[in-house]
């Protein structure tokens, strides 16, 4: 894991608007860009955002990327994406946006995660099959989705985990299943507002 030393520039561009960039020493990545602008009236809806937003990430050289979560706000998104490898969701290597939905302009970009622990993987393959890593969920739980996740833990490591989004009674949660050793890693809550959807 590398860590980013970082220009930081702010510029002030009108009246109400405030524009902020971090650039890496090394490389010259931008790490942090924030432009605040007032968005009066939202013409794009979240569905076409997160396309914007991938096509995007493509275009400046981040493939592979898939949204995660949104929140809207004043006008304006900020979805999270991460890094899909072999089908595997790789958390460490996050990018977040921010999108105007006037007009779909990128307004903010942050890339610290995806540039500290971006690398190509060496998946393990003899892992414990889904139905196995299912013997431990609450035998309650609806299961929406699933998957193979890699997930950053508070030690800077990283544990490849069956992914399981589901439902008991009206709340969501997420459960991340130890793909080696069945063992629970973690669960999330899902909470779903009108603006978007975030975990706790």
């Amino acid at each position: 894991m590398e860590i980013f030393l970082c220009i930081i520039l702010m510029l002030k561009c009108g009246k109400d608007e405030v524009k902020s960039i971090a650039v890496s020493q090394k490389g010259g990545h931008i790490v942090y860009m924030n432009y605040y602008r007032e968005v009066k009236e939202e013409k794009i809806n979240p569905d076409q955002a997160l396309e914007i937003g991938k096509k995007f990430l493509e275009e400046k050289g981040y493939p592979n990327m898939k949204e995660t979560y949104y929140m809207m706000q004043s006008g304006n998104i900020v979805i999270n994406y991460a890094y899909m490898q072999d089908d595997v969701t790789v958390y460490s290597d996050l990018i977040k946006l921010k999108i105007a939905l006037d007009n779909g302009e990128i307004l903010g970009m942050e890339l610290a995660g995806y540039l500290n622990c971006h690398e190509e993987r060496n998946i393990d393959k003899e892992i414990i099959s889904k139905e196995k890593a299912k013997e431990n969920l609450n035998k309650e739980i609806e299961i929406m989705s699933e998957g193979l996740a890699i997930i950053p833990t508070e030690f800077l490591t990283e544990i490849l985990c069956w992914e399981f989004k589901g439902k008991v009674d009206d709340n969501e949660f997420i459960v991340y299943i130890n793909a080696k050793n069945g063992e629970e890693e973690d669960i999330l809550m899902i909470i779903n507002t009108p603006n978007g959807t975030l975990t706790t």
